[in-house]
């Protein structure tokens, strides 16, 4: 399964909102894109210090999550989603796109996802 940053951050941080709702063991095969290294270091820069943001990819791998390419093709499907659905941001748009060309859903607490007909969207709160 593929997984967008709100489930990193619930793994990685342990005040998050979501982080009593997921239980990373529980998700078969848990991957996301190297983009999500890099959305993870934009976010966390002014909570983390900078050794540990200058290195936010390694805090995924850490947890046995697979970091898998950031691909032309992901990037063709994140493009053609975003000029889909306007509300789509750049990173969205990149973790769809990841997902699609994997073939996985995506798991995300996101609310636009569901108005996303081409991805299965899985909310983490939902799984066992």
């Amino acid at each position: 399964m593929y997984l967008d940053l709100d489930v990193i951050l619930a793994e990685l941080k342990a005040d998050d909102w979501l982080a009593s709702d997921v239980d990373i063991d529980s998700i078969e095969e848990p991957k996301t894109s190297v983009a999500t290294g890099v959305e993870l270091q934009y976010v966390m820069e002014d909570e983390w210090d900078r050794d540990r943001v200058v290195r936010a990819h390694g805090e995924i791998t850490g947890n046995d999550i697979e970091l898998v390419p950031l691909t032309s093709d992901a990037l063709d499907a994140a493009a053609d989603l975003r000029s889909q659905y306007d509300a789509l941001n750049v990173f969205d748009g990149v973790h769809l796109g990841s997902a699609a060309v994997l073939d996985e859903p995506i798991v995300s607490t996101d609310t636009l996802f569901p108005e996303i007909s081409e991805i299965e969207q899985i909310d983490p709160r939902n799984l066992d």
